[in-house]
């Protein structure tokens, strides 16, 4: 390829990078990439008070759940954006129905409002701004990427805009580049830093330590996975040493295009020269790759561990994120199975909160794309033909490829070892985007090597087999990155029903066939006769053409005794809400009824409602009783011997109670031995403590043999069925004596 068409190549693939990146930062709503809010308000927190955030160990202390990250990335985007209004940059609302479970409610992570619809919106340009420059990153990862092909096969152009390829069209690195996030530096310190490690050993001086010193410094200010490439310094700064008499680089970064003589192999046969460091240069070398990191970011590894005693604030990180993300069972095969899967599919497109997927044909095609790369790249390898006599004798390209193959492995052990400690969320692609343009290289080598580089570098074969490979594979990726924002993510995020319904209604989140009632409003209490209003806020999943929806109260022994429907068409993604007015059985007993909602004969609960009596129920007991009070919360009042066998027992509530309790008759013997017991809620839950009012007499009966011939005493009492714990009278005893009739 002639010089201006590869540059022309690679615009076009930069170039449609970063329309995708404009149009993902615009459809998809702020905060719906993977921490994205938690990476803002560290922004925010640096522009409005000048001063770095403290990780809390309490995750509600915390500003920002990302307290403990280098700051580079947030001071860049503070920068950028701070002279925008930031006050209401992340002041969103969780999603309360919202699961992690692919197809399962809606996508969105968090409740939104009308004004982020408009992009000019002075509230949110700060937000929109940093996504901007996260995309322009990542447009800077893309090109190093393409650098890093042309270091592995400088006379296959070909392999350098593959890699920019796989990078700039794989969904997932558009989505998260997209977004507010810090692993879009760290993806492209990554790639400067194999690049740069490779130029210094085949071109070894001075200045390019100099520069490789202060990119891993700036990488250490950046994100602690990159510490991981350190190793790679000290490699690029030692290897040279080798030479002479331990090793010989060829190279082969000549012209592109400039015709080489060829060998039967396909290689190049290059000049070999020699290099002759002196033992001054080499511990020179050293000292800048190790102490200029140590100088530009040590700063910030003191300060934490001043502040938390760990340079890596990593127990105070842990203690934070608490549970939900700690592995709580040994790390095992099925973890590491179950780590390969999740990885792979969000490396290439798992969007949102890991919500969105590809369809399976998607990732068994990436999968099989990835295997070709994979055997190319042993089958290019397998041609090295390294000698193993000394000197070795290694290309320019071959030392390429080793370091990318490092800086990959190096950057999957360290994330391996993080997985030991953290659960699936440790799991997501994007943490190995710092290996990410390395990953898309070597892939690019692999694939063009199968399917166009068997045969000489420079003839025509080889020119238009590896332009239909770049074209074939390119064009498939970008199309799916279009196909994945027109039709999973874009459909995810409708508008505007993405912004209803009001935050502050409680959320019920219940599943029905090709909706989700989301909120579900309606009076605490109801007396028979009267019109219970139930106002439902549904969100449609799935298409559905004109259908009922029901809504009913079930009462005791699962008599229906409130009803009403009405018909609905919709469509995915719309919200809608709707009142249904039920009027209640004038027969109806008191209870605590359930309310149901079904499309079709899925019936579903959504709440529950006290059905009142009438009037206030005013008993006479046979045996009143005026000193059991239990708790403070609730007293015997009296009882009845019933010719049927059974007791009632008349509760009064003395104050409100939250909790369900459960009621109790034992009979005892002269010894204290239980003869017979009968416990329950009272009215055996049809009417629970939860929903008595302060003062109400409610008639508990229940079934024992007072007839019994060993019965000596009778004992009442009260007790919460979850943990046992009985509520005591005055007197301490947590048992009432019922006086014998």
């Amino acid at each position: 390829m002639a010089k201006k068409r590869i540059r022309r190549w690679l615009a076009l693939i930069i170039g449609l990078y970063l329309l995708l990146g404009t149009a993902y930062l615009l459809i998809v709503p702020l905060g719906e990439a993977p921490d994205e809010i938690d990476h803002i308000l560290y922004v925010r927190h640096l522009v409005e008070t000048r001063s770095f955030p403290i990780m809390q160990p309490v995750a509600a202390d915390n500003v920002t759940m990302e307290a403990n990250q280098p700051p580079l990335y947030y001071l860049v985007e503070a920068a950028l954006t701070g002279f925008f209004p930031m006050t209401e940059t992340a002041d969103f609302p969780l999603n309360a129905c919202y699961t992690f479970t692919p197809g399962e409610g809606r996508a969105n992570f968090y409740l939104h409002r009308e004004a982020e619809q408009n992009f000019w919106s002075g509230a949110y340009l700060a937000f929109r701004t940093a996504r901007l420059v996260s995309v322009l990153l990542g447009a800077l990862t893309v090109w190093l990427a393409y650098k890093l092909g042309r270091q592995m096969a400088p006379q296959r152009p070909s392999v350098a805009l593959l890699a920019a390829a796989f990078l700039a069209f794989n969904p997932q690195f558009v989505f998260m580049t997209a977004s507010v996030n810090n692993d879009n530096l760290m993806a492209l310190l990554g790639a400067a830093i194999v690049y740069g490690s490779v130029t210094a050993v085949i071109r070894p001086a001075r200045s390019r330590f100099v520069w490789l010193g202060l990119l891993m410094g700036l990488a250490l200010l950046t994100k602690f996975a990159l510490l991981a490439l350190w190793p790679l310094l000290i490699l690029a700064a030692v290897l040279p040493a080798l030479a002479p008499r331990y090793l010989v680089i060829g190279n082969q970064l000549s012209a592109i295009g400039e015709r080489q003589p060829e060998n039967t192999r396909g290689a190049i046969r290059n000049t070999q020269y020699a290099i002759h460091p002196n033992l001054q240069s080499v511990i020179s070398n050293l000292l800048f790759v190790i102490f200029l990191p140590l100088l530009v970011s040590g700063w910030w590894y003191w300060r934490a561990n001043t502040l938390y005693g760990d340079p890596l604030a990593w127990a105070v990180h842990l203690q934070a994120k608490g549970s939900e993300v700690l592995r709580t069972t040994p790390f095992t095969m099925a973890d590491l199975l179950d780590f390969a899967r999740v990885h792979f599919q969000s490396y290439w497109g798992w969007f949102g909160w890991l919500k969105i997927q590809l369809p399976g044909w998607a990732y068994g095609l990436i999968l099989l794309l990835v295997l070709a790369g994979a055997a190319g790249l042993v089958l290019e390898i397998r041609d090295w033909r390294l000698e193993i006599k000394r000197p070795l004798r290694l290309q320019a390209r071959q030392i390429a490829v080793i370091f990318n193959m490092l800086a990959a492995a190096a950057i999957y052990v360290s994330l391996l070892r993080y997985i030991q400690t953290i659960n699936w969320s440790g799991y997501q692609g994007r943490l190995a985007y710092g290996a990410a343009a390395s990953v898309a290289a070597l892939l690019a080598l692999g694939v063009v090597s199968v399917f166009g580089g068997r045969w000489p570098v420079i003839g025509h074969r080889s020119s238009v087999v590896g332009t239909g490979v770049v074209f074939g594979v390119g064009a498939g990726l970008f199309l799916l990155a279009v196909g994945s924002l027109l039709f999973l993510i874009r459909p995810a995020y409708a508008r505007p029903q993405l912004f209803q319904p009001a935050a502050e209604l409680p959320r019920v989140c219940v599943e029905l066939p090709g909706a989700v009632v989301e909120t579900a409003v309606f009076p605490n209490t109801i007396k028979p006769g009267e019109t219970l209003p139930v106002t439902l806020s549904f969100y449609g999943q799935t298409a559905a053409g004109s259908q009922p929806i029901r809504v009913q109260v079930v009462g005791r022994n699962g008599r229906i005794i409130a009803e009403a429907e009405a018909e609905f068409s919709w469509k995915p993604g719309d919200v809608w809400t709707a009142q249904f007015d039920l009027p209640v059985a004038v027969d109806a007993e008191p209870v605590r009824g359930i309310v149901q909602a079904s499309v079709g004969e899925e019936w579903r609960d959504v709440g529950q409602v006290k059905v009142a009596p009438v009037r206030p129920y005013l008993p006479q007991p046979q045996y009143p009783v005026t000193d059991a009070n239990f708790g403070g919360k609730l007293a015997l009042i009296g009882y009845d011997l019933n010719p049927d066998g059974t007791i009632t027992l008349y509760w009064q509530a003395l104050a409100r109670m939250t909790q369900d309790y459960t009621t109790f008759i034992h009979l005892l013997d002269e010894n204290g031995n239980l003869l017979v017991q009968a416990d329950s809620q009272p009215q055996n839950g049809a009417y629970p403590t939860s929903i008595w009012d302060v003062g109400e007499i409610v008639a508990d009966v229940k079934r024992v043999d007072f007839n019994h011939p060993a019965a000596a005493r009778w004992q009442a009492g009260v007790y919460l069925l979850e943990t046992g714990e009985r509520l005591s009278l005055a007197d301490g005893r947590d048992v009432y004596d019922l006086p014998l009739p």
